[in-house]
C-alpha cells in the first residue's frame, strides 16, 4: 500500500511522516487512524534522504498488514479461547468466561498501546519512504 504525506521530523535512519486520512480509511479500519482523527503520524525508513517539510510517498509491505491483523484481531480471539479453557479446566463457573475475556483483551490492548512505537521501528515491519516529490512539480500542479 502506498500513501503520500509530509515529513514532520527526521531521525538518524528514519522520519516521521504525517498522512492525511482518506475517505477509504473510514471503511477499512486496519490502520491506526482513531475514529475522529484527520491525520496520523507514521515512522518510515528514510533511505532517500527526505528532509523536514518534504512531501513523500511511503510504502507499507503486505507483511505489515498481516502482522497488524494478527496482533489486533486474531490474538484477542485466542485470548477468548484461553479464557474459556481456563474456566473449564480450573474455575468451572461460566460467569467467569466473559470476565476473563474482557480482562485479557484489556490487558492485550494496553500492551499493544505501550509497545506500538517499538513495533513501528522493527525492520521489515516499518513503512519505507520510496520517493520525495519535487517542490517545483507540486507548484506547477497547483497553479
Amino acid at each position: 500500500m502506498t500513501e503520500q504525506g509530509v515529513v514532520v521530523a527526521v531521525e538518524k535512519n528514519g522520519a516521521t511522516v504525517e498522512i492525511q486520512k482518506k475517505d477509504e480509511c473510514s471503511k477499512c479500519g486496519l490502520c491506526a487512524f482513531p475514529k475522529n482523527a484527520s491525520k496520523i503520524r507514521v515512522y518510515a525508513e528514510n533511505s532517500v534522504g527526505a528532509k523536514k517539510g518534504d512531501t513523500v510517498t511511503i510504502e507499507r509491505s503486505g507483511k505489515t498488514s498481516l502482522f497488524s491483523v494478527f496482533m489486533v484481531f486474531l490474538v484477542p480471539l485466542l485470548l477468548i479461547g484461553l479464557a474459556v479453557g481456563i474456566n473449564y479446566l480450573a474455575i468451572k463457573n461460566e460467569i467467569w468466561i466473559p470476565i476473563l475475556s474482557v480482562l485479557f483483551i484489556i490487558l492485550w490492548y494496553t500492551i499493544l498501546a505501550l509497545t506500538d512505537k517499538k513495533f513501528q521501528k522493527l525492520k521489515g515491519l516499518t513503512s519505507v519512504i520510496v520517493s520525495v516529490e519535487s517542490v517545483e512539480k507540486e507548484e506547477k500542479g497547483e497553479e
